[in-house]
């Protein structure tokens, strides 16, 4: 069936997404509202290029879209609308059919340097949330929300945070609806993340955000950050160090320093592959 549906259906997404029995497992939220966000976006059915060997050896067009997964699935069929790479030391195995947008400037930079062309479009397709799904939260409940990266949510530094009232802790693994997680973000004051989706989600919901580091061993280091905070139009330095002795008031007394980056997200959708109908 899954090959069938990559005949019948245009849209064949190129993403890191987990399927269990023809269920999309909630593994990485980043990863997957590839599928939820993008169906209504577009407002097409979509097919996974790697649910099944068959599907995989199609010929057809795939696109690649949220995450940082440009050069870890790129085929010569590949189709990029806003993804971005994980760092800039890895090397294209096969270049991409066409580039319509990218994250931000380092992943255009690290194509250039390629010789892959890239416009000056930028954009993490995630930006555009809200204007596909307004939250039911009326008032805050939570002065901050903590964002693990699935790779941090059990580190033991988050342990004595878990314990206090003021906080909320939003997993991006193992979550219930997808909008849940849109939902629990709308609802906290603050934002503190070491997930960039995170972070992306918080920006585009004008929720204040830090940015955090907790293990120090996510992949590709601090490169995915950079890429979308110079997108912003503001960079971010560095990490917030989260360590065992901090206090919520430690998180929350960094929200003076916090400033709102932009976008112009036009450029984006006026390059979507498929029509946006906003």
């Amino acid at each position: 069936m899954a090959f069938i549906d990559v005949f019948c259906h245009p849209i064949c997404i190129n993403a890191c997404l987990h399927y269990s029995y023809g269920r999309l497992m909630h593994r990485n939220w980043g990863d997957d509202i590839n599928i939820y966000m993008l169906e209504k976006l577009w407002n097409r059915k979509l097919s996974y290029l790697y649910y099944s060997t068959l599907s995989m050896r199609s010929q057809k067009d795939n696109y690649l879209a949220i995450g940082s997964t440009l050069g870890m699935l790129t085929n010569e069929h590949t189709i990029v609308w806003g993804s971005g790479t994980i760092d800039d030391s890895r090397v294209l195995d096969c270049h991409p059919k066409k580039i319509l947008a990218v994250r931000g400037p380092l992943t255009r930079q690290w194509l250039l340097k390629q010789g892959v062309d890239c416009p000056e479009v930028y954009g993490d397709p995630a930006l555009l949330l809200p204007r596909l799904y307004t939250p039911s939260v009326q008032k805050k409940r939570y002065k901050l929300g903590i964002i693990p990266h699935y790779d941090d949510f059990n580190h033991p530094v988050l342990t004595r945070l878990k314990s206090d009232s003021n906080v909320l802790f939003i997993k991006m693994e193992g979550y219930d609806d997808w909008t849940s997680v849109i939902e629990q973000i709308a609802s906290c004051d603050y934002i503190a993340s070491s997930s960039l989706h995170g972070l992306i989600v918080a920006e585009a919901y004008g929720v204040p955000n830090l940015w955090l580091e907790i293990s120090g061993k996510l992949l590709g280091g601090h490169f995915k950050f950079h890429d979308f905070f110079l997108s912003l139009g503001k960079d971010r330095k560095s990490p917030f160090l989260l360590h065992s002795d901090m206090t919520v008031d430690d998180i929350l007394n960094t929200k003076n320093d916090y400033q709102k980056g932009f976008i112009d997200l036009q450029p984006l959708i006026q390059v979507s592959p498929f029509l946006i109908k906003l």
